[in-house]
This record gives C-alpha cells, structure tokens and sequence, in this order.
C-alpha cells in the first residue's frame, strides 16, 4: 500500500516537470497586422519529416481548432474549421494565412508539429490595428507620390498666385473708383461753366 502511494506521487510529479517543460519550450512571437491585410505565418518543416502533421489552434478559455494538415504516404489532407484560412505545404514550409483579418482576431495562435520528436509548439501573438482614416491614407499617399520638394513648391506657388490675384483685385477697384470721382468732377466743372456763359447777341 505504502510503495503504491510512493509510486503515485512519482509518477505525478513526473507528469507536473513534464508539462511545465513543454511550456517552457513554446515559443512566443508578435506580431500585428492591419484590419482587411493578410496575415502569413511560415513554418519551417524539419527535412527528414516525410509526412508532417500541424495543428493551428486559437488559445482562450478553450482552444479552438482553426487548420490541420495531415501527411500518410505523401498523401496530404486539409482540414478547416474557420473560413479565410489557408494552408499552403511545398514540401519544405507549411504557411499559414488569416485572410482578411478582421479586430476580433486579435489573441494567441498556437502552431504544434505534431510530428516532431520532441514535439514542437511555437505560439504567435497577433495583433489587429485598426485600418487607419481614408483621409489619413490618401494623405499619405499624396505625399509619397510627390517629393517634400515639390509639394512645398506648389504650395508656395499658389499662395503666390492668390496674393497677386488680390492685389489685381484691389487695384482694379481702386482705378475704377478713382475714375468714377474723375469724371463726376469734369460733370460738375462743366455745367458750372455752362452756367457762367453769357450769350451775347450782335
């Protein structure tokens, strides 16, 4: 009874070094993307494994299945449990892709090799920035179309031409002014005159 609960306690304690080992060996990656982009995840297969098995899983309070591949004989297989995933396997690398990805998939991926010896676990910490404002990106894109230089350029160039434009404007009201209040003068100066005429008759 006594080397039965010994042995319990052994085994238990094996199974706990165990288990914190193989969290130990999981690695942990960042990585962001914006809403709508694709996200591409690389991964790498070992040469001498013939036919490799994945499992992508999404961690939470329970982890979700998202994509396996299953290799026999060189035959593969896919299985998909989220729609715009894809697997892609080209004999050396097994990409993973979340296309268009939307806010709500930010959170922890956990890709197994479940065929490695020892098993192979890495997980991704993906985060979804919001797409930036339409006027943000067309800004953007303004600016990068045309060099810091020119832009500055066009933009001193039109301040130019409205100053000018103004000062014409100013001017041109300011000549027809004066020239009203000249030929209203040369008007009165010549009735006056007319009224001064003594008409004389020999």
């Amino acid at each position: 009874m006594f080397s039965k609960m010994i042995l319990f306690v052994v085994v238990t304690c094996w199974i706990g070094i165990v288990a914190a080992v193989d969290d130990d060996k999981d690695e942990i990656e960042s990585l962001g993307v914006f809403e709508g982009e694709n996200l591409t995840i690389a991964i790498h297969i070992k040469k001498s494994d013939k036919d490799p098995q994945v499992l992508v899983t999404r961690l939470g309070s329970s982890p979700e299945p998202i994509a396996q591949l299953i290799c026999h004989n060189e035959d593969r297989s896919l299985k998909y449990w989220e729609s715009g995933v894809s697997l892609i396997y080209d004999g050396e690398n097994v990409t993973l892709i979340l296309m268009n990805v939307s806010y709500n998939q930010t959170g922890l991926y956990k890709v197994c090799k479940l065929s490695d010896s020892p098993l192979e676990n890495k997980i991704y910490n993906v985060t979804v920035y919001q797409a930036p404002l339409s006027t943000i990106s067309s800004s953007v894109m303004y600016s990068e179309s045309f060099p810091a230089g020119i832009t500055s350029a066009i933009l001193v160039l039109i301040i130019l031409v409205l100053i000018t434009g103004a000062i014409g404007v100013f001017y041109w009201k300011r000549s027809k002014v004066t020239s009203y209040k000249v030929s209203q003068n040369d008007d009165t100066a010549a009735s006056s005159l007319r009224g001064s005429l003594t008409v004389i008759d020999i």
